[in-house]
């Protein structure tokens, strides 16, 4: 062991040995001869961890956490995320982790300090869903840093449990009083629009004209842009698809005025934007007397009428650009109708189906579907469509 003490008043422990033909001379943090000779092994320890993973041990220090972000925004947030990423990560950082580990250096980010951030943001009020959205972007930038060398280890981070939350969405006969409810012209052809294609609000809001084919005998739309925060970039996946019009859709597409290169926009003419036409939505739903939806609530919508009537999953899933067939499932949930008559049919007797002492019971059938709405889709659409955005 090289652990001296100094001889002069302050008598301090000391570490002082040759690595490889380099001096590693370091004061013990731990002042006794059994925490200095400690702190030598774990000095020893940490430099070849260093040479193993291919980093300079005697670099220095891992720079602070608030240096570091501020690098890993601009040569990788920047380059590798879409702008709504980047404005996530961004705030994510002002408002929550470079607060609390701003000051830190990467190496002291432990597995502790990540548990105690974790309970704060619980305390203060943050959803378990917002709390590990923060924890995904920690873990994502110490990440980096291992594979930019300046961290030898992620650290352990532990995601809270986030309970499933029900699909808010329109029954058929709902749909149909919402668009009968609706403002003639842009406004019913863009909520007509979402609600028989599925798109998300970004998507419909960077629709181009050119990407739009109502007069085939097989009306279509390409799907391969998207609008947030007014940026018109990728779809979220960046995937391409290509979804077949109804003929309601056709309808409200040639009754809409072509002011500009984009499908849907404001009377100014700029991009729409998701917030500031929720109220309007909202009016329209209070006008027809249904519950008030968001705009991805006809997403979801679009996706549960298409399960109920016994579309493949493997079909929603094209139409909808889900990246896997687990997140298309959420969809196919069975109905009260379908529970009851898979009880029925498989515990009781057929006679006693049909009546039971003092109080009939009702037989299951098929609820009839409205004209209009989604009725019996099938879509002839090649999955694997090629086109050449450009």
């Amino acid at each position: 062991m090289s652990v001296t003490r100094r001889r002069d008043r302050t008598g301090e422990y000391w570490v002082d040995f040759r690595y490889r033909g380099k001096r590693v001379r370091r004061r013990s943090p731990v002042q006794s001869k059994r925490g200095a000779e400690q702190y030598e092994r774990q000095l020893r320890d940490e430099i070849q961890t260093d040479e193993q993973a291919g980093r300079d041990p005697f670099a220095g220090p891992p720079p602070k956490f608030a240096e570091f972000v501020e690098r890993w925004m601009r040569d990788y947030v920047m380059v590798h995320n879409r702008a709504s990423g980047q404005r996530e990560k961004r705030s994510a950082l002002r408002h929550h982790l470079i607060p609390e580990f701003g000051k830190l250096g990467l190496n002291h980010i432990t597995s502790d300090r990540i548990d105690a951030f974790i309970g704060q943001k619980v305390a203060s009020g943050l959803k378990p869903k917002t709390v590990n959205n923060l924890l995904t972007i920690l873990r994502c930038s110490l990440a980096t840093a291992v594979e930019w060398g300046q961290l030898v280890r992620v650290p352990r981070v532990k995601w809270l449990r986030v309970p499933e939350q029900p699909f808010v969405c329109l029954t058929a006969n709902e749909l149909d009083q919402l668009l009968a409810a609706t403002d003639a012209g842009r406004w019913r052809a863009l909520v007509t629009f979402i609600a028989d294609t599925g798109v998300r609000f970004n998507e419909a809001a960077g629709l181009h004209w050119e990407d739009t084919d109502i007069e085939s005998p097989e009306p279509s739309v390409y799907i391969w842009r998207g609008a947030v925060h007014g940026v018109i970039g990728t779809t979220k996946t960046s995937r391409a698809r290509k979804i077949p019009l109804t003929p309601r859709v056709c309808r409200e597409l040639e009754a809409h005025r072509r002011t500009s290169a984009l499908v849907f926009t404001k009377l100014d003419g700029d991009v729409l934007r998701p917030g500031s036409t929720k109220c309007t939505l909202h009016r329209f739903c209070d006008r027809a007397g249904v519950k008030r939806v968001g705009w991805h609530a006809l997403r979801h919508t679009f996706a549960t009428l298409l399960c109920q009537r016994g579309v493949p999953l493997r079909n929603v899933q094209e139409l909808l650009g889900h990246s896997t067939i687990q997140m298309t499932a959420r969809y196919a949930h069975a109905s009260q109708s379908d529970l009851r008559h898979s009880v029925m049919s498989a515990l009781v007797p057929a006679d006693d189906r049909r009546r039971s002492p003092g109080k009939v019971v009702t037989m299951w059938s098929p609820s009839p579907i409205p004209t209009g709405s989604l009725a019996q889709p099938t879509f002839g659409i090649p999955l694997n469509h090629n086109k050449n955005p450009a």
